[in-house]
This record gives structure tokens, C-alpha cells and sequence, in this order.
């Protein structure tokens, strides 16, 4: 039996779930059920846990970006993300992270 799905509105910038549009700036609408939220929040909060320790590296110069661990976890997890509301996500969500993939 499928969970019934309502509508958020997700904010990448600070990992903002809202199930009302105007409530704060938003980036991506997508369509979830509770399990999908839950699994999205944790998603949000490791990205988070992966960004301090990257924020630690920034005060170490001598190791670049491309060879730092906590930058690869980082952009994977952001990935992750976006790959969760490209799967959740209404048709102008799943266009704009089409675009952004073949832009960078």
C-alpha cells in the first residue's frame, strides 16, 4: 500500500523542508509521502555533517580542494540530494536539475 504523498517545498541553501509555499523561499516543490521526508531530512542533516568538517579543511591551506575528503563526501551527499527530488520532484524541479547536470 502506497503512503499518500503531499507536496514541500524544499530550500537547498540551509536544507529547508516546508509543507506550505510561502512560509520561506524555496527552491524545488516535490511530492512525498512521510518515509520520503524522513529519509530527505537525514539526507539534509549528513550533507550538513560532511559541510563542518569541509568548513574545517578551509582553514588548512596546504590541503586543495580536489584532494580533500570531506569535500568528496560532501558533494556526493549534495548529490544524493538532488538525485531525491529529481525522484520526488514536480516536472519543473526534475527540468531544472536536468539543466543543472548538463551545465556543470
Amino acid at each position: 500500500m502506497e503512503l499518500e504523498k503531499h507536496p514541500y517545498y524544499i530550500q537547498i541553501a540551509n536544507g529547508e523542508i516546508q509543507s506550505k509555499p510561502d512560509v520561506a523561499p524555496w527552491n524545488f516543490r516535490i511530492f512525498a509521502n512521510d518515509k520520503e521526508i524522513h529519509d530527505l531530512r537525514e539526507m539534509f542533516n549528513a550533507m550538513n555533517g560532511a559541510d563542518s568538517g569541509s568548513f574545517w579543511r578551509s582553514h588548512l591551506p596546504f590541503i586543495p580542494y580536489h584532494l580533500d575528503a570531506d569535500n568528496d563526501q560532501y558533494d556526493r551527499r549534495m548529490m544524493a540530494v538532488y538525485d531525491k527530488i529529481y525522484e520526488l520532484g514536480d516536472d519543473e524541479a526534475r527540468s531544472h536539475i536536468k539543466r543543472m547536470r548538463f551545465e556543470v
